[in-house]
């Protein structure tokens, strides 16, 4: 396998460069993946415009989405250590696109119940195995800036996505479910061609160990617990902050102005920053960013107007940048070479058990105690967060130490 660098001119070299070509594989089959990201976004005007579905039938197939999804990534990541991660990407991508196919041909709500629940837990079972990849191919001082090229390919490709996929759905939904799954097959063709094999010879690793084995690493857990407190932060901005923008009279073309430059900051952003990745304490960035995204959500506390909204937006959208990359990194850098999907798998899953926390937290919160209870709950949150994504990073880096491995080798 060539890990040669892909050489980059000039300033950009210390943003993009230092990443083999296998790499840049993976991010282009990313890419193309997230262009055709289609069917999620729009799968509750699906069943409730094109199917007729109530809004309550429509919550309980988005339920069983949700349920499927949130088991998804430890699932990946535990067949990513076993079968390899080129199986685990190829079989989760071709699966993930007869799931969504199937998905279209259900009639009845038990049906669509079971088929979206099916497509829910294969269409995040390649994310592991990619992020393992990653993690086998780049060396640890360049992870954090391959994680957020990887975090930018998939707001880019999000970016087009939506806006174009509302433009398909005029002309029928079945345009999406087939697009939608061209591009996962897109992506596992791909792999096929042009990734090979990473994970480490079971020789060099025979006692690999279990799930059991990953889930009694405190060090992991007290990460994703910072992550799971942090993803109930940042998911009020799809949970509650509709509600308070709406409530300030702004509606929902306020709304879509003020999250929208959420997308537009990550795409400008991303690339500018990635060279703050490079050679800084990670800790310390984590803490900003989490204090930053914090700060920002406590703005809206403070906001009433489209502009005073979006000024908060770009506060903790900063936050977002920074810290894209990060997080995986330090899981990377935790992980034993042969437990790296199954790590990955489980950091994965935090974001899952977030996106149940956030609306019940986030909504009682502003319900009973109201808006300035909500927004300095987020901001007080950030700080907790940061305080212990700082300390877990740091207890990372002497392990990394402890093990006589250099945190700037290859792995």
């Amino acid at each position: 396998m060539s890990t040669t660098a892909v050489p980059f001119p000039g300033r950009w070299a210390s943003r993009v460069g230092g990443m083999p070509a296998v790499f840049w594989t993976l991010w282009t089959g990313t890419l193309v993946n997230r262009l055709g990201s289609f069917v999620e976004p729009f799968l509750a005007l699906y069943l409730t415009r094109s199917r007729g579905f109530s809004v309550a039938e429509s919550g309980l197939v988005l339920t069983a989405f949700g349920l499927g999804a949130a088991v998804s990534q430890p699932v990946g990541g535990v067949l990513a250590d076993r079968v390899g991660r080129r199986a685990t990407m190829v079989t989760g991508l071709s699966t993930a696109a007869v799931a969504l196919v199937g998905v279209g041909l259900a009639h009845g709500l038990s049906a669509l119940c079971v088929t979206v629940l099916v497509y829910g837990l294969c269409l995040d079972l390649f994310r592991p195995a990619v992020q393992a990849a990653v993690a086998d191919l780049v060396p640890d001082r360049d992870r954090a800036r391959a994680y957020a090229l990887n975090f930018w390919a998939v707001n880019l490709g999000f970016a087009v996505a939506v806006p174009l996929g509302g433009l398909l759905a005029a002309h029928g939904y079945w345009t999406l479910f087939l697009l939608d799954a061209a591009t996962s097959l897109a992506f596992a063709g791909i792999i096929l061609r042009r990734v090979p094999e990473t994970r480490p010879a079971r020789g060099e690793h025979e006692d690999a160990g279990s799930l059991a084995t990953v889930l009694s690493d405190r060090l992991l857990l007290a990460l994703v617990a910072c992550v799971v407190l942090h993803g109930t932060i940042y998911l009020q901005a799809f949970t509650t902050l509709p509600i308070v923008v709406d409530r300030d009279g702004l509606g929902s073309a306020g709304f879509g102005l003020v999250l929208g430059l959420n997308g537009i900051l990550i795409i400008v952003l991303q690339p500018l920053l990635l060279g703050l990745l490079a050679g800084r304490e990670r800790g310390r960035l984590l803490l900003l960013a989490s204090v930053l995204q914090g700060a920002g959500f406590g703005l809206h506390g403070l906001a009433g107007t489209v502009p005073q909204h979006m000024a908060a937006v770009a506060v903790w959208t900063t936050g977002e940048v920074l810290q894209a990359g990060l997080l995986s990194a330090v899981v990377a850098s935790l992980a034993p070479p042969q437990l790296r999907g199954r790590y990955l798998g489980v950091f994965g899953f935090s974001f899952g058990l977030a996106s149940m926390l956030a609306p019940l937290v986030g909504t009682q919160l502003l319900d009973r105690f109201g808006e300035a209870a909500l927004w300095g709950s987020c901001a007080g949150a950030g700080v907790v967060a940061g305080a212990g994504l700082l300390a877990v990073s740091g207890a990372a880096e002497r392990r990394v130490r402890s093990a006589g491995v250099s945190p700037a080798a290859p792995a």
